[in-house]
């Protein structure tokens, strides 16, 4: 058993409960730091949004959050420990890179000229989960890495393989993006290969990919877990919906899965940049926050003949095995 880091300290992995394993309390594209004479960090408008969306979550009876932002994306430990402090939540912080489309591979691709990258993020990915982010003391307790839509680039590459190796070396659970329902099958491939034990992985997003079981299982026979992670944002990628992960969490469940399936929203409840209110309304956005696990799929679930106990595995159990495998 591996304890759990969270922003405030090593917990248990039973002291988790309920756990929403990929949100973002801030988020921000690369380049948006480049448009910054036209907007200004808010503090204050980051904690109010993190409260209201912790406030939303613990309806459902949720203790935990894994903010899955990963190093070139805004994150922010000494935020997320801020955030766990004035709400008195767990939180864990993320170390890894985005995937190479939206994040900012700029520095390692030039790196890997004369270096080898493998080695090096790895490197930073063990410092930051063993020792602490920057001069913060905060340690981070989750790895995130992605992919793109349809192949899996060199650079891509790179961080599935160096997320493998600093798993080896902390028994950190790995996280993963996978863009537009693709590449989940290759994703856990690569990692499995390169020697990450597949208990300790869930390939990210794979409700982008909802209506296609054969996908789903393609993934899903590599050992690893699955996250149908997007709950609420319906037809924003494939024209998936809701009822379209509802549908395909329960065949899933009902073939033998249902420990190896999790539960989140991925919202982002603060964007760095200048203001995002168009966004957030957006058809495809309307039901896009922590709330919606609770009040829309949880009853849906339970209408279909879901006890208590098998969306505490969902929820709780299937969260923690990422620490107790």
């Amino acid at each position: 058993m591996t304890p759990v880091t969270t922003v405030r300290g090593p917990i248990r992995p039973e002291e988790l409960g309920r756990t929403l394993p990929h949100e973002h309390f801030q988020f921000g594209y690369p380049g948006c730091d480049g448009d910054r004479s036209m907007w200004a960090d808010d503090r204050d408008a980051v904690l109010a949004s993190a409260a209201r969306a912790i406030e939303a979550a613990r309806r459902a009876g949720f203790t935990t959050v894994i903010d899955a932002t990963p190093n070139d994306c805004g994150r922010d430990p000494e935020l997320l420990r801020t955030i766990a402090e004035v709400n008195d939540l767990t939180v864990v912080c993320a170390t890894g890179y985005y995937y190479e489309g939206e994040g900012a591979p700029a520095y390692f691709r030039f790196r890997s000229l004369f270096a080898d990258i493998v080695a090096e993020l790895a490197e930073l990915m063990e410092r930051e989960l063993t020792v602490g982010i920057r001069d913060t003391g905060i340690r981070a307790g989750v790895i995130k890495v992605g992919t793109g839509e349809g192949r899996i680039t060199d650079y891509e590459r790179c961080l599935l393989l160096a997320a493998a190796r600093a798993q080896r070396a902390t028994g950190a659970p790995i996280i993963t993006h996978t863009q537009a329902g693709t590449m989940g099958p290759e994703q856990a491939a690569i990692l499995v290969e390169a020697g990450a034990d597949p208990a300790r992985v869930v390939i990210g997003h794979m409700c982008g990919n909802a209506r296609d079981l054969t996908y789903q299982r393609a993934t899903l026979r590599y050992g690893v877990a699955v996250g149908f992670d997007r709950v609420g944002l319906n037809r924003m990628f494939n024209d998936i919906t809701d009822d379209d992960r509802l549908e395909a969490v329960t065949a899933l469940m009902d073939q033998g899965y249902a420990d190896r399936i999790l539960l989140s929203h991925d919202t982002v409840n603060h964007w760095l940049g200048r203001d995002a209110t168009g966004f957030a309304e957006l058809p495809a956005t309307r039901h896009w926050n922590t709330a919606r696990i609770g009040e829309y799929l949880l009853p849906a679930l339970a209408g279909r003949g879901c006890s208590a106990a098998d969306i505490d595995r969902l929820l709780v159990d299937n969260v923690r095995r990422l620490w107790t495998a």
